[in-house]
């Protein structure tokens, strides 16, 4: 599981770098396309490209050409169809004032996209090998610890997974201090000689790939759904305040911590994430203080 999850983010790193090249190219002969799909490798996306490339291309295809081409590919009714099809044709005027290609422009679109199709292909494989390999040892206590954290809103089954092979053996952390720098998540002072830095930032001595989930964990936690409420009003309350005082990326930092603290808290005591705020906490710890001492 440990090698199937490095590969996932080591081709994913991969991915991003022609994802951006695609961009870099687009921006130079077809600025506006970028703008018209939430994602540029979504699936209508990537197709249209394939398919027309350059903006003359669009703009000599007939409409229910192209309308036909982003019904099959995307999910949504005619409306939509028609909506995208309008800002393409716009995007691909635009772009004979604003855009400037030659062949070689559309040569790299296409070979940029069967790179983007290639890594997806990869990293489809890698997930289905991973629920698999999950499925397979569900009676495990590194299984059942997956699920533990699974439990946490903002960590899904590839976080999870992740997170789980970069720890290992949970059992050789006595503290969450030692879960932090192991992930390299402890503040680092620059030293050098007598000279001692007043500046302060995460050592980031530890797993990369850990750092990156927490991080992304923390993001989701400070977020907020659809409908306006928090996905997580106790870390959000806590980041808000954070920021009062403090940049944003300090106080997010400060969340990475708080949701490394929750790692350690789940797997520690083997019981699944509920969210709980500070006062409830307390009381739960006095009410335990005292039961120890009845």
């Amino acid at each position: 599981l440990r090698n199937l999850s490095r590969e996932y983010y080591d081709l994913m790193d991969n991915r991003s770098a022609y994802v951006n090249k695609l961009q870099g190219e687009l921006r130079i002969i077809f600025p506006q396309y970028v703008k018209i799909f939430s994602k540029i490798t979504t699936n209508t996306a990537l197709t249209l490209l394939e398919t027309y490339t350059s903006p003359d291309s669009f703009l000599s295809a007939s409409k229910d050409e192209i309308i036909n081409s982003i019904r099959s590919t995307a999910r949504f009714g005619i409306n939509y169809a028609e909506n995208k099809y309008n800002a393409i044709i716009q995007a691909a005027n635009d772009a004979k004032t604003f855009g400037h290609s030659v062949s070689s422009n559309f040569k790299r679109i296409r070979l940029y996209i069967r790179f983007i199709r290639h890594y997806d292909e990869e990293i489809s494989s890698i997930l289905s090998d991973m629920h698999e390999l999950v499925n397979a040892n569900e009676n495990t206590k590194f299984v059942k610890q997956i699920h533990l954290i699974e439990s946490f809103k903002g960590a899904g089954f590839l976080s999870a997974v992740s997170l789980m092979c970069e720890i290992g053996d949970f059992s050789a952390f006595r503290s969450p201090k030692q879960l932090f720098a192991y992930f390299g998540l402890d503040p680092a002072v620059k030293q050098s000689g007598k000279f001692n830095g007043t500046k302060i930032n995460m050592s980031k001595r530890g797993s990369r790939i850990a750092r990156r989930v927490i991080h992304m964990m923390a993001l989701i936690s400070i977020g907020i759904n659809r409908n306006g409420s928090a996905n997580n009003p106790v870390l959000r309350e806590y980041y808000l305040k954070k920021c009062q005082s403090k940049p944003k990326m300090v106080a997010l930092g400060a969340v990475m911590h708080k949701v490394c603290n929750i790692v350690f808290a789940i797997l520690r005591d083997e019981k699944e994430f509920e969210i709980i705020t500070p006062e409830e906490h307390q009381m739960n710890y006095q009410k335990a203080k005292c039961d120890i001492a009845a």
